[in-house]
């Protein structure tokens, strides 16, 4: 066992094993007994249960923490302020523009400097929200690739399991220490991936479930896969159930975490504030005039819903019926069995309509109108929202400086700057949809947010890292191989080989007079 400890001194998972000698029932003679050395009653590994549960409940911490910080910091960069890559300052450059349209209402230079700065402000949005899917695809890829490598380690457990109980039948009381040792190791991995739990059968055979299922049943593993939900979230299914809610630790219940959170986070955030720009912006400018007498001018691109149908036969249309009315919430709309329709805001949970469905008439409510057509049952579900594309369409809707709406009235053009200063003050009014924060604390509320749940998982990776750290260092302090120890075993062992030689050379000596005599 000495050379097998040696040869496997810096194998990952291996426990130092001994062989446990016990006396060999003696030899009967005349006068009394005489000893016949020793023998080998079995092979011990180093192995502490304890210490081992807490190593596969670490893992599992380790990987959630890692998954979030690694996460969470690429989105934090995003809205990194401080290399000026964020949404700041081209926000304030912009209404800055329109403070100075007013200041010369007459000029065509600060008209033109305004369609500039807006186009700033829209490629800066745009950018960050294609960073930020970039970063939540990245999860889904990633939780993608994790489920794959459970797949391939839950066969080998099963296999080993085999291996093991096949090893260790009868009564002869061998155990199967080097298989368990890699059973033990490849746990270790699992639980890295995703959260488990274990135990082991009177045959030695090891069941392992995630989210409440059997991933592994003796030899027999199951396969995890992943779907994806009305909403496009990522789901983990085993043996054809859903244990989404029911994986909350491991790196892949990291990553499903970190995507939850930036979906409802920073990414809804941002395209709530771009949204309630658009609509104040919009509702302003229209109302007022260019130099050119033109009015009625949207500044941006009109904001456009955007409609999920979750139903087998019916069609939805929806469209903005008063701007003005529109609070920018997300809204669900379901059918009960007597074929009425109830309209629920998805942030706040009210409802915002209720009724009788009839295919094909119009459905209103907070300044949205919707037609639904065809057959509907109570499974069947809509998903009206003004947010999901609110960036992706944004854009500046004019390009000539004339069309600028500074005035209030063509009557008093050229000289009139009122509509431009009441769009330059709504850069620090406080906004309704915005929970009544100015556009600029609102988006400061969504940079120190997603700071602090950056900051929040790294510190819980740094903690849960260490105290990984800690417990592997008293699991090798126990099960580990000493090079020492080992080779003081070596040196003992040479010692009783030399003994034994020297005997038997004695022996032979003895003999040898003996027959010369």
């Amino acid at each position: 066992m000495t050379s097998n400890n040696i040869a496997n001194a810096n194998t990952p998972g291996y426990n130092r094993q001994a062989v446990v000698l016990s006396i060999t029932s003696p030899l009967e003679m005349g006068n009394g007994y005489m000893g016949m050395g020793v023998t080998v009653d079995g092979i011990t590994s180093s192995t502490n249960r304890f210490i081992q549960a807490q190593m596969v409940d670490q893992e599992q911490n380790v990987g959630m923490s890692n998954a979030m910080n690694q996460t969470l910091s690429q989105v934090e960069q995003i809205f990194n302020e401080a290399q000026n890559v964020g949404l700041s300052t081209p926000l304030t450059d912009y209404f800055n523009a329109w403070s100075d349209v007013a200041s010369d209402p007459t000029s065509q230079t600060p008209r033109t400097v305004l369609l500039q700065k807006a186009g700033v402000l829209v490629s800066s949005a745009q950018t960050m929200e294609t960073n930020i899917l970039q970063a939540l695809n990245q999860t889904t890829t990633g939780v993608d690739d994790d489920v794959k490598q459970v797949n391939s380690i839950a066969t080998q457990i099963a296999a080993l399991n085999g291996e093991i109980v096949k090893t260790e039948a009868g009564n002869t009381g061998v155990k199967a220490n080097d298989l368990r040792d890699q059973r033990d190791q490849l746990m270790n991995q699992l639980s890295n991936l995703v959260g488990n739990a274990s135990f082991e059968d009177q045959n030695g055979a090891l069941t392992v479930t995630v989210g409440m299922q059997n991933l592994v049943a003796g030899t027999k593993a199951s396969t995890l896969s992943t779907a994806m939900d009305q909403n496009g979230n990522k789901q983990l299914v085993l043996d054809g159930t859903n244990i989404t809610s029911n994986v909350n630790n491991g790196q892949i219940g990291g990553l499903l975490a970190a995507g939850s959170e930036i979906q409802s986070g920073p990414l809804f955030g941002l395209r709530k504030l771009i949204a309630s720009v658009t609509k104040e912006v919009n509702l302003l400018h229209e109302s007022g005039s260019g130099l050119d007498s033109s009015t009625g001018n949207n500044f941006f691109n009109p904001l456009q819903l955007s409609t999920e149908n979750y139903s087998s036969g019916a069609n939805i249309t929806a469209s903005i019926a008063n701007l003005s009315q529109v609070n920018l919430d997300e809204y669900s709309i379901g059918f009960d069995a007597g074929g009425n329709y109830t309209v629920t805001d998805k942030q706040t949970g009210t409802v915002a309509a209720t009724g009788a469905y009839t295919s094909g008439n119009s459905i209103s409510f907070d300044g949205i109108q919707v037609t639904i057509t065809g057959g509907v049952t109570s499974a069947d579900s809509f998903v009206v929202s003004p947010l999901t594309n609110a960036i992706k369409n944004f854009g500046v809707a004019i390009s000539d400086p004339n069309k600028v709406a500074a005035a209030s009235v063509a009557g008093d053009l050229p000289g009139d700057n009122s509509n431009a200063l009441q769009i330059a003050q709504v850069s620090g009014t406080t906004i309704a949809n915005l929970g009544n924060s100015t556009f600029s604390d609102y988006y400061s509320g969504l940079v120190s947010g997603i700071g602090s749940a950056s900051q929040a998982a790294s510190d819980n990776s740094t903690f849960n890292q260490n105290l990984l750290t800690e417990i592997t260092s008293q699991r090798d302090a126990i099960s580990g191989v000493s090079l020492d120890e080992e080779a003081a075993n070596l040196i003992k062992y040479q010692r009783a080989y030399e003994a034994g030689a020297k005997m038997i050379s004695i022996t032979d000596e003895l003999l040898q007079t003996v027959i010369n005599l």
